[in-house]
C-alpha cells in the first residue's frame, strides 16, 4: 500500500475536518450543518482509496470510475441546491486535492508517480462530469426556458380564445335573455339594451343621459305619474345603491303600460373605481294574469269543493289535507278547518295505514286508481261499519311530475243495503219457485198417469177421449216447465246444472229428437246433417233437452214453409252443434241478453208458445256445464243461427 492511499485510510476524518474549515471559510455555507458541508465526500474519499488499490485487489478501476461519476452528479445536484455555481463547485474539488497533498506533505509521506497520477486523474474525473453536467444543465434549462415560454405563449393565446367565446357566450347570453338588460357607463348614458329591452319599452338603444331616461323611456309609476329621477332604479344604482324587485311601469309608444319587476347594481372597474351600473327587468304583466287566473281557478275550485256531492280532497307528498271539502269533513268526523295542514294519520287514524300505500303508490307510479271500495268503522255511528267507493288520481306539475293526489269519495252504504236486499228478495224468489215447481210435480204426476190410463181404454166415447188427450198433452206441457223452473233454481242457487257423462254418440241422439220433434210439428221441414265422429261423454238426457230447446225455440220463431236445419260436426277435440232457422233476424239490441233467464219474443211460426222464456237460458246452462259454450248470429241474408261447441269430455273443473 502506497502512503497515499495509507493516508487516505488512516488520516480520512482529519481530510474531512480541513476541508469543512476550508468550506466554512469561502463559502457562502453559514449556518449549515456539518452533514450538509460534507455531502459526498467521505464517499468520494473511499472511492479515491478504491482506485488507488484496485490493481492490488483486481477491482476493474472503470467500474469505480462510472461510481464517481454518479458520486459527482449527486454532489452538483446538492451543491446547486445551495445556490453554487459551476466554478465554485470546482474550487471546491482543488480544496479537496490541497486538503489530501498539504496532509501528505505534513506526515512526510513520499508521493509515488502512479498514486499521484490516479488521485488526479479521479479528481480530475469528478470535476469535468461536474462541468459537463453543468453545462447539461445549463442546456437543459434552456430548452426548459423555450419550452415554458412556448407553452406561456399557447396560455396566452387560449385564454384569449376563452375570453373571446366567453364574451361570445355572454352577449349570446344577454341577447336571448327573457329578461331586458340596461347598461349604463359612469356618465349614465346608456351602452347597452338587448332585443329583450326593445320589447319592452317598445323602441330601440338611444344613448342619452340620466335626465332623459324618464322622458325617453315613459318610466312611472303604477298610477301612469312620471317616476321622479332619484327614484328610477339605474339612477339609484349609479349612486350605488343596490335595488331588487322593484316594481316599474312603462310607458310605451303605442300607447300600452307593461309593468316590469326590477333589479339594478352597480358596476366597478378593476381598481375598485365606479364603472356604470347594470338595470335587469322582468316583464311581470303575464305573471300577474296567470296569477289572477290562478285565484279564479282556486275561487272556482272552492266553489266546486263546498257544493259538490261527493267527499272531494287533495293531499301533498307528505300527505297533509291541503284542501277538503265539507262533505268529505263530515264524513271523516273532522271539521274542514281541523283538517287542513294535518296528515292522514291525524285526520283519519284507523283508515290511514290501509290507504297511505295506495297514495304513495299513486305518487311514485303517476297512475290513478279508480273505483276501490272501502270498509271502515263510521264516525258518527260507534260501532257501524260503512261502505265507500274511492277514486285517487294524480295532480301533476308541468313536468309531469306526481305533486298532489286527489280523493273523491262516495257512501255507498245505502246502495249495499240495498244491493243485499235486492239479493236476498231474489234469492227468496228463486228458493220460492224452486219449492213450488217441487212440489207441483206430484199433484201433476198423478194428473198426467191419470190421462195416460184413459187414453189407453178402448171404450172411451170420443168427446171424453179427446178431454183425456187435451188433459196429457198439457200436462206433459206444464211438467217441462217445472223442469224449466228446477233447472233454472239449480243454475241459480246449486252452482250449475248437474250432469252425469257417460258416452254418447251424438248421430242416433240427434235423430231420435229430429223425430220427436216431427211428430209434434208435422207441418214443418226439420233436416238432420251429420258429418265426422259425434262421439264423446256427455250427459245423453242433458244434450237431448238441448236440442229439443234450439229446434223448439227455432219452430216457434220462424216462419212457416221454412226449413229448420240441425247440423251436427265433429272434428278434432270438439264437436259442433248448429241450429238454424229462416225469418226475421233478432234486433241487435235483444242479442246481449237473449240467453237470460225469462225472455221471450214474438213468435213467428205456427201457434204460440206457452214456456216461460227458460228455454235458451237453460241451453247455455247445459253447455257450460259440459264445458264448452253456445253462440248465436241473426242475419236476414243468413236466418238466425245458434252453435253450441262441446269438447268431447267433459273438464274436471266443469
Amino acid at each position: 500500500m502506497g502512503a497515499l492511499a495509507d493516508l487516505l485510510a488512516t488520516r480520512r476524518e482529519d481530510i474531512l475536518q480541513r476541508f469543512e474549515r476550508e468550506v466554512r471559510t469561502h463559502f457562502p455555507v453559514e449556518g449549515q450543518p456539518r452533514s450538509v458541508i460534507r455531502d459526498t465526500l467521505p464517499q468520494l474519499l473511499d472511492e479515491l482509496y478504491d482506485l488507488l488499490n484496485a490493481p492490488a485487489n483486481g477491482e476493474s478501476p472503470s467500474m469505480i470510475r462510472g461510481q464517481m461519476r454518479q458520486t459527482a452528479r449527486e454532489h452538483r445536484a446538492q451543491r446547486q441546491a445551495l445556490g453554487y455555481d459551476v466554478t465554485q463547485i470546482v474550487r471546491e474539488y482543488g480544496i479537496v486535492r490541497d486538503c489530501i497533498l498539504g496532509l501528505l506533505e505534513e506526515t512526510r509521506g513520499v508521493l509515488v508517480a502512479a498514486e499521484q497520477r490516479a488521485l488526479h486523474r479521479g479528481l480530475d474525473l469528478a470535476m469535468g462530469d461536474a462541468v459537463a453536467d453543468s453545462e447539461h444543465g445549463r442546456e437543459e434549462e434552456r430548452r426548459r426556458a423555450e419550452e415554458e415560454r412556448s407553452a406561456l405563449l399557447e396560455r396566452e393565446r387560449a385564454a384569449r380564445t376563452e375570453a373571446e367565446r366567453q364574451r361570445a357566450v355572454l352577449e349570446g347570453v344577454i341577447s336571448q335573455s327573457g329578461d331586458a338588460i340596461i347598461v349604463a357607463d359612469a356618465r349614465g348614458v346608456l351602452r347597452l339594451f338587448n332585443p329583450e329591452a326593445e320589447r319592452q319599452h317598445g323602441m330601440p338603444l338611444k344613448e342619452v343621459g340620466p335626465k332623459e331616461w324618464v322622458e325617453t323611456y315613459g318610466l312611472s309609476n303604477e298610477d301612469g305619474h312620471p317616476l321622479p329621477l332619484e327614484r328610477v332604479p339605474l339612477y339609484r344604482a349609479l349612486q350605488g345603491e343596490q335595488v331588487r324587485d322593484e316594481l316599474l311601469w312603462l310607458h310605451r309608444p303605442d300607447g300600452t303600460r307593461l309593468p316590469v319587476s326590477v333589479t339594478a347594481r352597480p358596476l366597478r372597474g378593476p381598481d375598485g373605481t365606479p364603472a356604470g351600473a347594470v338595470f335587469s327587468a322582468r316583464d311581470i304583466a303575464l305573471r300577474r294574469a296567470l296569477s289572477q287566473e290562478r285565484e279564479e281557478a282556486l275561487a272556482l275550485l272552492d266553489t266546486l269543493l263546498s257544493t259538490a256531492p261527493v267527499g272531494l280532497s287533495f293531499l301533498d307528498r307528505d300527505l297533509r289535507y291541503i284542501r277538503i271539502n265539507p262533505t268529505l269533513a263530515a264524513l271523516n268526523g273532522v271539521s274542514v278547518e281541523q283538517s287542513l295542514g294535518r296528515t292522514l294519520w291525524e285526520v283519519v287514524p284507523d283508515i290511514a295505514p290501509h290507504v297511505a300505500p295506495i297514495y304513495r303508490r299513486i305518487l311514485e307510479t303517476g297512475e290513478p286508481e279508480l273505483n276501490t271500495e272501502l270498509i271502515a268503522p263510521s264516525p258518527l255511528r260507534k260501532g257501524a261499519m260503512e261502505h265507500y267507493l274511492v277514486s285517487y288520481a294524480p295532480v301533476k306539475d308541468g313536468e309531469g311530475r306526481p305533486i298532489l293526489v286527489a280523493v273523491a269519495v262516495v257512501n255507498i252504504t245505502d246502495l249495499k243495503r240495498f244491493e243485499e236486499q235486492l239479493r236476498q228478495t231474489a234469492e227468496f224468489r228463486e228458493r220460492f219457485l224452486g219449492i213450488v215447481s217441487h212440489d207441483l210435480r206430484n199433484p201433476l204426476s198423478i194428473i198426467t198417469l191419470s190421462a195416460t190410463m184413459l187414453l189407453r181404454q178402448e171404450t172411451l166415447p170420443e168427446r171424453a177421449l179427446r178431454l183425456a188427450q187435451r188433459i196429457s198433452l198439457n200436462a206433459e206441457q206444464m211438467t217441462r216447465m217445472i223442469g224449466d223452473l228446477l233447472d233454472l233454481t239449480r243454475g241459480r242457487l246449486g252452482g250449475g246444472i248437474p250432469i252425469s257423462p257417460a258416452p254418447c254418440d251424438l248421430g242416433p241422439l240427434g235423430r231420435r229428437v229430429v223425430s220427436e220433434l216431427e211428430v209434434a210439428h208435422p207441418a214443418r221441414e226439420l233436416r238432420l246433417e251429420a258429418r265426422g265422429d259425434l262421439r264423446g261423454e256427455w250427459d245423453q238426457d242433458r244434450l237431448a233437452q238441448l236440442l229439443g230447446n234450439l229446434l223448439r225455440n227455432a219452430v216457434d220463431y220462424s216462419p212457416e214453409g221454412t226449413p229448420i236445419t240441425l247440423t251436427l260436426d265433429g272434428e278434432g277435440a270438439r264437436v259442433r252443434l248448429e241450429v238454424r232457422n229462416q225469418g226475421e233476424p233478432i234486433p241487435a239490441e235483444v242479442l246481449p241478453g237473449l240467453f237470460e233467464p225469462f225472455r221471450r219474443g214474438q213468435t213467428r211460426g205456427s201457434g204460440s208458445t206457452s214456456g216461460l222464456g227458460l228455454g235458451l237460458y237453460i241451453v247455455q246452462q247445459i253447455a257450460t256445464a259440459h264445458g264448452g259454450g253456445v253462440e248465436v248470429r241473426s242475419t236476414r241474408e243468413e236466418g238466425t243461427v245458434f252453435t253450441v261447441q262441446l269438447p268431447r269430455v267433459v273438464p274436471r273443473r266443469a
